[in-house]
């Protein structure tokens, strides 16, 4: 049966009192049970405290709210990557050391003009002159203190010969058709495209307006021998002028204009290059010709004085000799090349050489 509420307070009532001393401290209304509340209504203000609920009705504990698990920080936002640094530029190679020029000088150390044919023919004035087979003063030489050469010959012609050499038996023509076709007068291998150097130092002349030359493209020139005298001659005259001179045989000249190259020769070292080589002129055999000198004998400083060209505009009288037209250019080679002067009675000269360059 169900005590009455009442009832029940004043039964709770007496106990507490019962057990004061002992027990005051669970009596007092100010501890009160958890969670227990007092209705306005029963207290009458200050008095009581909440009434405990039926005992046989277990208050459950307070269900404990689920810690929240521990905060893990965020993960730090990763930096928004900044632009990528320009690679440093790759340092451009040093440049390679140009090459050393080429030697580009003879035996003498003598600068060359064109370059000698490969396997060519050449031939360059020995120390031991006297002695060479291949060169013919035909007139004394004496060697000079500082190792040149003196002639003292006021009418010279000093042939340097091919490693054949020259026999004029060995010429089976000198038509000039013949020879221009097959390019030489003697062998194959005659001097025909060559650059011809010399120097040389006037010392004694009776005629100023005398010269040198250098020439090539025949043999001996000589009566009784006239269409083997076929020659261009590089002129350079003591006075310093210089011009061509076209021989289309002994004695048959033409001329170009005179031109002024130098200062008069007389007591100085110069070189002199007569140079010529066979080419093409609006598609026809032509002779181009060119004369250099070295005014202060260093065999470097060499300068053009000099330029012209046969392809028949020089002239000539090859019909003589069998030639279809007299002002043919003379294309062929010939077993001779030679160092002329006249008027001059003492000269000394060094460093001569014939070179075959090629066309």
């Amino acid at each position: 049966m169900e005590i009455p509420s009442l009832i029940r307070y004043r039964l709770l009532s007496a106990l507490c009192a019962s057990f004061l001393l002992t027990s005051a401290a669970g009596c007092d209304p100010a501890e009160q049970m958890p969670g227990s509340r007092t209705p306005p209504s029963l207290n009458g203000g200050d008095m009581g405290g909440d009434l405990p609920d039926d005992p046989g009705t277990a208050t459950p504990a307070p269900t404990p709210s689920p810690s929240a698990p521990p905060s893990v920080p965020a993960p730090a936002p990763a930096p928004t990557p900044g632009p990528a640094p320009a690679p440093a530029p790759t340092p451009a190679p040093a440049p390679a050391p140009a090459p050393a020029p080429s030697s580009a000088t003879d035996v003498f150390g003598v600068k060359m003009i064109y370059p000698t044919k490969a396997g060519g023919e050449t031939w360059f004035l020995k120390d031991a002159a006297l002695t060479d087979t291949r060169f013919d003063p035909q007139d004394p030489i004496t060697r000079n203190a500082d190792g040149s050469w003196k002639m003292k010959s006021t009418q010279v012609r000093m042939h340097a010969l091919t490693s054949t050499g020259y026999d004029s038996k060995k010429i089976p023509t000198y038509d000039r058709d013949v020879l221009a076709s097959r390019g030489y007068m003697q062998a194959a291998n005659d001097w025909k495209n060559v650059e011809m150097t010399g120097f040389v130092k006037v010392n004694a002349v009776s005629d100023a307006s005398d010269n040198f030359a250098w020439y090539a493209r025949g043999g001996r020139h000589t009566d009784g021998l006239e269409c083997e005298g076929s020659s261009y001659k590089g002129s350079l005259h003591y006075d310093g002028r210089v011009r061509w001179q076209k021989e289309s045989w002994h004695v048959s000249y033409d001329q170009t204009a005179y031109k002024t190259g130098t200062t008069a020769l007389k007591g100085r070292w110069v070189g002199f290059k007569s140079i010529m080589k066979n080419v093409l002129s609006n598609g026809k055999p032509a002779v181009k010709l060119e004369l250099w000198l070295n005014e202060n004998a260093d065999k470097v400083t060499w300068k053009k004085v000099y330029d012209t060209l046969d392809s028949g505009q020089m002239g000539g009288n090859s019909t003589n000799c069998g030639g279809s037209v007299d002002a043919m250019p003379i294309t062929w080679g010939g077993p001779l090349a030679t160092f002329r002067w006249d008027s001059a009675s003492d000269v000394d000269f060094k460093w001569l050489s014939v070179r075959e360059i090629t066309e």
